[in-house]
Parts: structure tokens; C-alpha cells; sequence
């Protein structure tokens, strides 16, 4: 039989364990209810949380940057974050406030930190160097998720037009049941530029714009050339699918044989050596043992 302090001793276990139960629901549901009301207010394709936090650090150097940029860089910096889809929460002079201010900030600290002028000028060099480099990366990736995406897409317009479909019904079911990409959130704009009143010509410019990609480039200028010609959407639509595959098939043999050249240094640098050692190891040791 237990005694009435070991029945208390249980009492108060499972109370805690169930008040800590109770404790971690409530906070997981308010954590869920605040990241559902954060993704209601913000803009759906915003900028990382790290820029965000950046953005509020240098905003007064950014209001002092706003008029002073050059228009070439202003565009330049524009078109980038619009293939990034990051152009609705972090605009041109922000970002080139964040370029200009975190190198700055990080080469203070590092003298700081250090006290060696050399070192803080190497790190203030290497960082001035990120944001360019992620921004180009980031753009870099979008356009490959396009090339990637666009021939099972013009496969789905051309397969729609054929059936009897015109343009924008061809788009709608294209995009109702394909996954969320980037293209894919590019042919919805379109839709919405034409439910807008928005000419076809001037929608499929301004996806061009958007995407900033050669083979959608040269796809909208095919549409436009056909549609103001008269000819078939859809006879240009499979030509372009069929030019997309090959070059796709084209970028993978390319892949393919620059893999052994890629391959290469980590096989100099890294296995080699360590096979070197694994074999030379129980030789020389025999020979230290052997040695007078």
C-alpha cells in the first residue's frame, strides 16, 4: 500500500507534467496564430527575415540614398529583385543601403574586436561582396527554375489551344492544377493583367519584363509576331517547346561532361592524399618499429 506522502508525491508528478502539456498547447497555438496573422500582413513575396531586419537598421542612410541613386543602377538593382520575386518588400535603395552600410559595420567591429587595421579591411572587402553575390544567386536560380518549368508549361498551352481554347483559357488551365513556381506565379500575373483590361501584347511584355529570361524573351516576341500576324498560337507555342527540350537536353550534356572536370580538385585535394596516407601509414610505421 502507498502512503499518503508517496500518493502526494504522484499527485503533484502528474499535475506538473500535465500543467507543462497544457503550457506547451497554448504556446504552440499562439505561435501559429501569430505566424498565420504575420503571413496576412505582409507582402506575399517579401524579402528574407535577415534583409527585413537590415532593411529597419538602415533606413535612414536609405532615405538619404533614395534620390541620390543613378537611374542605370536603380534599374539595374530593380530588374534583379524582380527575377528574385523579393521586389515588393526590399526596393533599390534599401538594398544599396544594406551594401553600402554592412561592410561598414562589420569592418568597425572587426577593428574593434581585433584592433588590426589589415584584417578589417579584408573582412570589410569580403562583405561588401555578399549582397551582389546573393542577389545575383538568388536571380540566378529563378531563371533556372524558368528554363526548367517552361517547356511542360507551353506543352500545357499548346495541348489547350489545340483542343479549341483561346489564349487566356489556355492560361487557367495551365495553372489551376500546377505546382507553386515561379512561372507558374508569372502566368497568374498575366491572367490578372488581362482580367484588368490590359492587352494581350502589353500582359505578355510585361511577363517578359518580368522574368527577364532569353527564352521567354524570344517566346513573347513569337506570340506577338504570330498574334498580330494571324497565325497559329499553337503551332508557335509546340515550336517553342521543342526548341526549350532541346536546349534543356543540350544544359544536361554540358552538365554531364563538365562533372569530372568539376570533380577533379576535391579528388586532388581531398582523396588522393587520404589514400596516400591510409597506404603509406603501415609501411613507415613498420620501418619506426624495425629502426635500431
Amino acid at each position: 500500500m502507498l502512503t499518503a506522502d508517496a500518493w502526494i508525491a504522484i499527485s503533484m508528478t502528474v499535475a506538473v507534467f500535465a500543467g507543462a502539456w497544457l503550457f506547451g498547447r497554448a504556446v504552440s497555438s499562439v505561435a501559429a496564430r501569430w505566424r498565420v496573422a504575420e503571413n496576412a500582413t505582409r507582402p506575399e513575396y517579401s524579402a528574407p527575415w535577415l534583409w527585413r531586419v537590415m532593411i529597419v537598421l538602415s533606413a535612414p542612410l536609405a532615405l538619404w540614398l533614395g534620390p541620390r541613386l543613378s537611374l542605370g543602377l536603380r534599374e539595374r538593382i530593380q530588374r534583379e529583385l524582380r527575377v528574385a520575386e523579393i521586389d515588393d518588400g526590399l526596393l533599390p535603395h534599401q538594398f544599396m543601403a544594406i551594401a553600402v552600410s554592412l561592410p561598414l559595420v562589420v569592418g568597425v567591429g572587426v577593428l574593434i574586436v581585433l584592433g588590426t587595421v589589415a584584417t578589417a579591411m579584408l573582412a570589410t572587402s569580403i562583405v561588401a561582396l555578399l549582397p551582389w553575390w546573393w542577389l545575383k544567386e538568388a536571380a540566378a536560380r529563378q531563371r533556372l527554375e524558368v528554363l526548367r518549368e517552361l517547356p511542360m508549361y507551353l506543352d500545357m498551352l499548346t495541348l489547350s489551344l489545340e483542343a479549341g481554347g483561346a489564349l487566356s483559357v489556355a492560361l487557367k488551365i495551365s495553372t489551376e492544377r500546377a505546382p507553386e513556381t515561379l512561372l507558374r506565379r508569372a502566368f497568374m500575373r498575366v491572367q490578372g493583367d488581362l482580367r484588368a483590361g490590359r492587352s494581350r501584347v502589353e500582359a505578355l511584355r510585361a511577363l517578359a519584363e518580368r522574368l527577364d529570361s532569353p527564352a521567354v524573351t524570344a517566346l513573347v516576341a513569337a506570340l506577338i509576331q504570330a498574334d498580330s500576324s494571324g497565325g497559329s498560337l499553337a503551332d508557335v507555342l509546340r515550336a517553342q517547346s521543342e526548341q526549350r527540350l532541346d536546349e534543356r537536353f543540350a544544359r544536361a550534356e554540358k552538365a554531364a561532361m563538365e562533372a569530372p572536370v568539376k570533380m577533379l580538385g576535391p579528388l586532388v585535394l581531398c582523396i588522393f592524399p587520404c589514400t596516400f596516407i591510409v597506404l603509406a601509414a603501415p609501411i613507415v610505421l613498420r620501418f619506426i618499429n624495425l629502426s635500431p
